[in-house]
């Protein structure tokens, strides 16, 4: 337990840490009105597409030495649990939602919070996490596959719910989304291995390029977040009702709800040949902190800015105490099934 509280920690106080040179750069007025909406654009449409390349395409040679040596119909058939776990267990916590704000008046707030509630910082946050639990590179990349499905969620319903309707939804302009396009580009080249040209002996220096941009994605969502910090106030931060409503849903709920999917799943398709990393990635990746994209969406679709923002820093700032209790708990259940 103590060694999960002190990575908390450290995580969250990088993770915070990043906001600081948003929050002094708008303060001392050296970056305009605009600015958190072209920075979102960059983390949007390139940053995030890149963590599934650095993912699925670039490795050490012990780590694909180890990647290497399962079949692929095997990595095919447990990477389709995880996905559609994740899948089940986002939209389960959507209808959740759904019920929850049913009589809301303020759709475009109430959006926000179950926005919050059913997606997941997975990325930077899920990857040390599961790393905590093993060294092994196939665990890692189960979460990547929860990112997936991640990406395909936010970029529909995500978006539905940060607009408030289906305009910025088309099929084509959906397949063309960088992190669509970019996810099942990546799950090509590392499937068939003979066409990752990222791997190819002389041409290994080119793993830089989707490394760098991905690691990119937590210090561009925090920037964004500090910019938004120091145009608000306490009050309008941790004072919101609804808030702490979302975080409870997020950091408590979506957990235990994707435990009971993963319980189902793992019934249903029998002993894990994973080394149950299958059934596990997605509720390490639902038990995290609310997704900072919420803000960057906000701000690219012109939602509630301020409310994301709030919901967003007050379920991240809960999320340090909840976070170790959570995982403690759902880990200790496992061990039972």
């Amino acid at each position: 337990m103590g060694q999960i509280y002190l990575k908390v920690l450290v995580i969250m106080a990088v993770l915070f840490a990043f906001a600081v040179p948003g929050f002094v750069l708008k303060k001392l007025k050296l970056v305009g009105e605009r600015a958190a909406f072209t920075l979102s654009n960059v983390l949007l449409y390139a940053c995030q597409p890149a963590l599934a390349v650095s993912a699925f395409c670039t490795f050490t040679d012990g780590e694909w030495a180890v990647v290497s040596a399962v079949p692929r119909t095997e990595l095919l058939k447990n990477f389709g649990i995880t996905a559609a776990a994740a899948f089940v267990a986002m939209l389960a916590m959507f209808g959740l939602c759904k019920l929850l704000f049913l009589r809301s008046r303020d759709k475009k707030k109430t959006n926000v919070f179950s926005f919050i509630a059913v997606f997941s910082n997975c990325g930077f946050l899920g990857i040390p996490f599961m790393e905590m639990f093993s060294n092994d590179p196939l665990a890692v990349m189960y979460i990547m596959v929860f990112n997936v499905a991640f990406n395909v969620l936010v970029w529909t319903l995500g978006v539905v719910l940060i607009t408030g309707g289906f305009k910025e939804i088309r099929f084509k302009k959906l397949l063309l989304n960088p992190s669509i396009l970019s996810s099942a580009v990546a799950l090509t080249l590392f499937f068939v291995p003979q066409i990752n040209f990222f791997m190819f002996d002389k041409l290994k220096d080119l793993q830089k390029f989707p490394q760098y941009l991905s690691h990119m994605t937590a210090p561009l969502s925090m920037i964004i977040v500090g910019i938004r910090l120091a145009e608000s106030n306490v009050k309008e931060l941790f004072c919101r009702a609804g808030v702490y409503l979302s975080a409870f849903l997020r950091l408590a709920v979506a957990p235990f709800l994707t435990l009971a999917v993963a319980v189902a799943f793992y019934y249903i398709f029998g002993k894990p040949s994973g080394g149950g990393y299958e059934f596990i990635a997605p509720v390490i990746a639902m038990a995290m902190s609310p997704a900072a994209s919420v803000v960057a969406m906000a701000e690219r679709f012109d939602g509630d800015k301020s409310t994301a923002s709030s919901a967003f820093i007050t379920g991240t700032v809960l999320s340090v105490a909840v976070i170790p209790l959570v995982i403690s708990a759902v880990m200790s259940i496992w061990q039972f099934v």
